[in-house]
């Protein structure tokens, strides 16, 4: 039997001496699913990913099997793929996040969020690679990344020819997309088109900011399990204890309150849409708004769109886009300092 979800559901329901059997074919198919994901994807840079995924894969079906959660994976192919989408997103996100933050702004100007008009993004038919271009070029499948490329490889001749020899990183974004546009003559794929802007701007990533990483010497330098995690209690009752969860975020929310408004939004326009409602979940929408300075319906709208770019985060707070990360960071040493004082562990963040 090859049918993933066949033995998905073998595995899961079976009781305890006949699901054992469907356990090694069924990891076999779960890891040729996250392979078939990964294919146009680039992960080079993105050590042991694949295990990542895995593991993370693993982590809900083993919590379905023994009942921690009521939900169900009713398309093992579907839950597959969008596992290996969010964790590829988280990851870049961590690792490039200049060129992830400039990915959702192209996204939003090519989808008409941002209110620009005669783009398009779309989907070929048969492909699950997004190309971008002219609104009039929505539904060609054709892909001129070749001539994106060519601008990667000598953006000086680009930028001479395009842009009368301005400074690319001076052009409004949509201009500089738009003549990325006219040299193409045809669409790109979007990641490509990404990279190409990246280039041309100068977009490095060479040490993002994280709360899992700090400056050597720095005194709250230690390693995030020191500070995530209480020494004295066992991790996994830490993970999956909801009055012990319920604690930290009440803990949590008392520290939040102190925070600078600017840095509170910061912090919280940064977490995902998940982590954010675990806050709502606890504390209430109106509480956690009035910290935000917002309307609860304000909140509300952003939440599906989190973590918001920091474009978009500076706009929120009043700063520039590249000051958000300094002052994201600066609040969530304070807080990990505190933790580390009290003993108490922030896991979910």
């Amino acid at each position: 039997m090859n049918d993933p979800q066949q033995l998905l559901d073998n595995y899961i329901n079976l009781p305890p001496g006949r699901c054992e059997a469907y356990l090694e074919p069924l990891a076999e198919e779960v890891r040729k699913l996250v392979r078939k994901s990964l294919v146009k994807r680039e992960t080079s840079d993105l050590e042991d990913f694949e295990q990542d995924c895995l593991l993370a894969i693993w982590n809900r079906i083993d919590a379905i099997k023994r009942g921690a959660v009521e939900t169900s994976i009713e398309n093992i192919e579907a839950f597959v793929r969008r596992a290996v989408h969010n964790r590829y997103c988280d990851a870049i996100r961590r690792k490039r996040p200049g060129w992830y933050n400039l990915k959702l702004e192209l996204l939003d100007t090519f989808s008409g969020k941002l209110n620009v008009k005669g783009l398009s993004i779309w989907n070929p038919e048969g492909s699950s690679e997004r190309l971008c271009g002219y609104a009039k070029w929505e539904g060609l499948s054709k892909s001129a990344a070749g001539k994106c490329r060519e601008i990667s490889d000598d953006p000086r001749a680009f930028a001479i020819r395009m842009l009368s020899n301005r400074d690319p990183a001076e052009v409004p974004t949509v201009e500089l997309v738009c003549r990325v546009l006219d040299w193409t003559r045809g669409p790109v794929p979007i990641d490509d088109l990404v990279s190409c802007i990246a280039v041309l701007t100068d977009v490095r990533d060479s040490e993002p900011f994280s709360i899992d990483a700090q400056p050597d010497g720095d005194a709250d330098a230690d390693s995030p399990v020191d500070w995530l995690v209480d020494p004295e209690v066992d991790v996994e009752r830490q993970v999956v204890d909801s009055g012990w969860l319920d604690h930290v975020l009440s803990w949590f929310w008392k520290e939040f309150v102190l925070l600078a408004p600017k840095q509170r939004k910061a912090i919280m326009l940064g977490l995902t849409s998940e982590q954010v409602m675990a806050v709502v979940s606890t504390m209430g929408i109106a509480e956690v708004a009035r910290a935000l300075e917002m309307t609860p319906q304000r909140l509300a709208s952003l939440v599906p769109k989190l973590p918001l770019p920091d474009i978009v985060t500076g706009e929120e707070i009043g700063i520039p886009a590249r000051s958000v990360p300094s002052v994201r960071f600066k609040a969530w040493r304070r807080i990990q300092r505190r933790s580390r004082k009290s003993g108490v562990a922030v896991t979910f963040l």
